[in-house]
């Protein structure tokens, strides 16, 4: 969705008329270089997240072994392991959200500008 609307917004600098002065397709090419940045920021942030959740599916997958086995203690570490990853990954999502915003921000942004 929010690549969608920087394409859209990259297309709107390409397209625009040479009447406008120089001066706002600047700061509309900074703008969207500015999203550009919070997006890959994101894309990464998201990957990140990825990572966490794996991590957190192979404790669990190890908890369940050890539940098996009858070593609780191993197990509830594993759990407990599991539970932190999983932390990390809301964490990694939620600064993916706010980096996603205000790529978001910056393309509004970059459409206002040339809109003058």
């Amino acid at each position: 969705m929010k690549r969608i609307l920087f394409l859209i917004a990259a297309s709107l600098v390409i397209f625009t008329s040479n009447a406008q002065s120089d001066y706002y397709k600047r700061k509309a090419d900074g703008y969207l270089r500015e999203a550009e940045y919070y997006q890959k920021k994101a894309e990464g942030y998201r990957r990140e997240a990825n990572y966490y959740l794996n991590k957190a599916a192979g404790y669990e997958e190890e908890a369940a072994y050890y539940l098996k086995r009858g070593d609780t203690d191993k197990a509830q570490t594993q759990q407990r392991y599991a539970k932190d990853a999983s932390d990390k990954a809301k964490t990694q999502m939620r600064y993916a959200k706010d980096a996603y915003d205000k790529a978001a921000t910056y393309l509004r942004w970059a459409a206002d500008a040339l809109n003058h």
